[in-house]
């Protein structure tokens, strides 16, 4: 069996108003929980492991706000 798969950067919704909405609170909120959890740790962190989850949070935020920009754009 052949798997078809769809690469993209876009939400299969994109376009439609209620899906574009969805989409943008979505990140909105993850945008936010990155925020609060990096305050939380702080900048440096206590320990190896949250230096990394720290970078980690960085990379992924940077990305949600890409993905925010993008889809209001």
């Amino acid at each position: 069996m052949n798997a078809n798969l769809m690469l993209g950067t876009r939400h299969a919704g994109f376009g439609h108003p209620v899906a574009d909405y969805r989409a943008a609170d979505f990140l909105r909120q993850e945008i936010a929980f990155f925020e609060t959890r990096l305050q939380e740790m702080g900048e440096k962190g206590d320990c190896a492991y949250e230096h990394l989850l720290g970078r980690a949070y960085e990379t992924l935020l940077q990305e949600r706000r890409d993905q925010l920009a993008q889809l209001q754009a």
